[in-house]
């Protein structure tokens, strides 16, 4: 049983079915794909990865947007870009999330596993309290469904591996404040990071609109008040290379906001579950490795997974753990290492806490 259908319970779905195929999957997703989601670049170091899970030839059918550079006013005023021209696999993509997701739960579904879309858990009974020794399940629709093994990939939330006692380690409280913006006539095709005294901007293009992001701390996020349509719109004309790239883009509903710190579980895996995506650990999206993140942890998810229920061999579910910790940890000396180019306002809170983070 898979609890999410994001990229990382669709990779787990894949995985499984790919090299456990007499396994009987279930996916339950709470949304329809319905509302808006933030976008992503996919670097191109995914490819083998969809290659792997199957799903390549379907992803390029689907002809997201490709995107050729990367460019950052950091630690600098000026704009230095990063064509991909020069690198080793190439271009990337702007993803539209909500139609990305839905292209992998599609091929999912696929594949024969059962996809169970707008169904929440409601409760859950545990192995050992049920003389089968099952996971009993009771949905929202007043089914239920039983399973040897559940998967958490409910996102940074962490809701199942929580509530069987893994304690969620949270690093920083950083939080994305989201507004999409109409497309002109000739859009810059490329994202474009700028930081400021409180943070950082991020922007870029989607199928038929633009991205643009105020990345910060929650607590300065309410001084500044950032989740007011106006004051977000007055922050970002203080910006020097953002606000000229929306130029004429008229901004569309109001500020959403999503959680984008980085944590991590102490505890990725129990008796008869795994936690896998996000919900294991989930980083800053300056990274650009949370799709390419919850991928890989997927792929290697299934094959744990697959081998405690095939050959009741748990090694890999331990392999697995180490894994997790292991790619965290270098991505946080990366990340802080990153955060420290950044000295033009050592002295705000914001950039003092990531500098302090560092020396210590």
């Amino acid at each position: 049983m898979i609890l999410g259908g994001g990229p990382a319970g669709c990779a787990t779905a894949l995985s499984l079915r790919s090299h456990f195929p007499s396994l009987n999957l279930v996916l339950l997703e709470v949304s329809a794909y319905d509302k808006p989601r933030v976008g992503e670049v996919l670097p191109a170091i995914a490819r083998p990865l969809l290659t792997h899970l199957g799903i390549w030839e379907g992803f390029e059918a689907e002809q997201f947007r490709a995107v050729h550079s990367q460019s950052a006013a950091w630690g600098q005023p000026s704009l230095i870009e990063n064509h991909f021209l020069y690198s080793a696999r190439g271009a990337g993509w702007h993803l539209a999330r909500t139609r990305f997701d839905q292209f992998l739960v599609e091929q999912v579904a696929q594949r024969g596993v059962e996809v169970r879309l707008q169904t929440r858990l409601v409760s859950i009974t545990q192995p050992n309290s049920t003389p089968n020794q099952l996971w009993h399940l009771h949905l929202c629709d007043h089914t239920q469904l039983q399973t040897c093994f559940i998967v958490d990939a409910t996102g940074r939330r962490a809701t199942f591996a929580r509530q069987m006692g893994g304690r969620l380690l949270v690093f920083d409280h950083l939080t994305a404040f989201v507004h999409f913006f109409t497309i002109t006539n000739n859009p810059s095709p490329g994202t474009v990071i700028e930081a400021f005294r409180d943070g950082w901007w991020y922007t870029a293009l989607l199928e038929n609109c633009r991205v643009v992001a105020c990345l910060t701390d929650s607590d300065i996020a309410r001084k500044l008040g950032l989740k007011d349509r106006d004051r977000w719109l007055a922050l970002l004309q203080q910006t020097s290379w953002i606000q000229a790239i929306v130029k004429d883009g008229v901004p569309q509903g109001e500020v959403l906001v999503r959680p984008a710190n980085s944590t991590r579980l102490d505890q990725v895996y129990g008796d008869h579950w795994l936690a896998v995506g996000d919900a294991a650990s989930a980083y800053d999206p300056l990274s650009s490795q949370g799709i390419t993140k919850a991928l890989r942890l997927g792929i290697f998810a299934g094959y744990a997974i697959g081998d405690q229920l095939s050959k009741g061999d748990t090694a890999g579910l331990s392999k697995y753990a180490s894994l997790v910790q292991r790619e965290f940890e270098y991505y946080r000396q990366a990340h802080m290492q990153y955060s420290t180019q950044e000295q033009r306002w050592s002295q705000s809170q914001f950039w003092r806490r990531r500098h302090e983070r560092f020396q210590a």
